[in-house]
């Protein structure tokens, strides 16, 4: 009997959520979007102290185990995200602030960015 195989991907795509959700479960509510995921994974309501306040962020997450962060910066680097997916978060950044997090899955460490919208508007090439 073959059974279906879990792909090293999907498997780091739960591990990283999981990683996310415990470490910031304190800074307010994560509404999971992924079901029709064009690259946005959550939209977390920050709560202070008991209020829920209604500010709220677009978050995409990103994972590997062998994160490469530049030196200089101590930014994280990640490839591989589509010129749409580009466009995709400058327009979102009109409404809303759209952040990334790089999970380390090794050492749990998470990496937050700032605002997307002028790396992305910087990274479109236009062709």
């Amino acid at each position: 009997m073959q059974l279906p195989t879990r792909i090293r991907q999907h498997k780091a795509e739960s591990d990283s959520y999981a990683i996310l959700l415990y470490r910031l479960r304190n800074i307010g509510i994560f509404r999971n979007v992924t079901e029709s995921d064009y690259g946005i994974d959550f939209e977390v309501e920050i709560v202070h102290g008991t209020s829920v306040t209604g500010k709220y962020f677009k978050a995409q997450v990103k994972s590997s185990e062998n994160l490469k962060v530049r030196k200089k910066d101590e930014v994280p680097v990640v490839g591989g995200i589509k010129e749409s997916t580009l466009y995709y978060w400058t327009e979102l950044s009109y409404k809303s602030h759209v952040i990334a997090f790089a999970v380390d899955l090794k050492s749990e460490v998470i990496h937050v960015s700032r605002p997307l919208f002028w790396q992305a508007t910087t990274l479109i090439n236009g062709d």
